[in-house]
């Protein structure tokens, strides 16, 4: 007998994260890149908020939309999340396997981070909402398996930004802030080294207190 795969359309409903009665409670949504800063985020952060994140590689816009509901349903009282911090865009404006077009068109990601705008709002009430930009890609220009370019990440930036400003949603300009690192802040084509996530999830712990 074939296995019978059951999709949950609310996601699951599994009480992970516990909310504080006495502090901020802050939920991180985000690719590798959050992955690599969001523990110095929780560190810079401990007495002053509870910092909550998915061991999941957030990847791209489309992936969030159909994720968020799951990621919601761990926490304990959704209601007393306080601040959700997001990003998405280099699985969004990536080349993959070197296809002529980048996995989400520029339309396409404009409305899905309106999406995950209004799902956020729709799932986490009381919370405020960040938008961090897309980081750059090393300076080295070297070109990996699945490519993106830096003049890519700008536009997409750009439009989610557009999108943020009329929502009314803060911008954490990551880009802005480490568009200048030189080569040795990589340890490849786009993630960073130890120290320089460590700056930047600085550099976020402070956007976020």
């Amino acid at each position: 007998m074939s296995e019978v795969i059951k999709y949950v359309e609310d996601g699951a409903a599994s009480a992970e994260f516990i909310c504080s009665d006495t502090l901020p409670n802050i939920f991180l949504i985000g690719d590798s890149i959050r992955k690599g800063y969001c523990k110095t985020v929780k560190d810079e952060l401990k007495g002053k908020a509870e910092v909550f994140y998915v061991d999941d590689n957030c990847r791209s816009t489309q992936y969030v939309i159909f994720s968020i509901r799951k990621w919601a349903n761990m926490f304990s009282d959704r209601s007393k999340v306080n601040l959700v911090h997001f990003n998405c865009g280099h699985w969004d404006t990536a080349h993959f396997s070197g296809t002529p077009e980048s996995l989400t068109s520029e339309d396409e990601y404009a409305r899905n981070i309106g999406k995950i705008i209004f799902l956020i709002r729709k799932l986490f009430p009381n919370a405020k909402i960040i938008f961090a930009t897309t980081t750059p890609m090393n300076p080295n220009g070297k070109v990996a398996t699945n490519p993106r370019y830096n003049h890519e990440i700008i536009r997409y930036n750009e439009l989610a930004c557009d999108v943020c400003r009329r929502e009314g949603v803060e911008i954490n300009d990551l880009f802005a802030a480490t568009r200048d690192w030189g080569e040795e802040c990589f340890k490849d084509y786009c993630h960073l080294t130890k120290e320089a996530f460590e700056t930047v999830g600085k550099i976020v712990a402070e956007k976020l207190c």
